[in-house]
């Protein structure tokens, strides 16, 4: 299944992050990234509005949620979309998922 579109997040540092949008139960490829979950609106005048659920960070998108740890979390919040920003380097996700994490404040990050 195709993306859905692009999606912009800001980290706490006012760093832009530009993240691919697919549908929460789409078969991902097998490359390190880091993800955000949503739940994804689409409203009256066809805007859509994305609400931050979790924020994380895998070397294998691929197999991530095979049993995740946050999916009864995911369920909670109605999760219907994953945001993806493809990186390679272990360190980079690592802070620029902490960046994520520290603005949005994911409710599935703090249980």
């Amino acid at each position: 299944m195709p993306k859905i579109g692009t999606l912009d997040f800001i980290g706490i540092s006012g760093h832009k992050y530009t993240f691919n949008v697919y549908p929460k139960n789409r078969v991902h490829h097998e490359k390190q990234a880091v993800y955000v979950v949503t739940h994804r609106t689409i409203k009256a005048d066809a805007t859509v509005d994305h609400n931050v659920i979790f924020v994380g960070e895998t070397k294998n998108l691929r197999t991530v949620f095979d049993n995740h740890s946050k999916e009864a979390c995911f369920d909670k919040e109605v999760a219907n979309c994953v945001c993806v920003y493809w990186e390679e380097h272990a360190e980079t996700r690592t802070k620029i998922s902490d960046d994520l994490k520290n603005f949005y404040h994911p409710p599935c990050n703090n249980l």
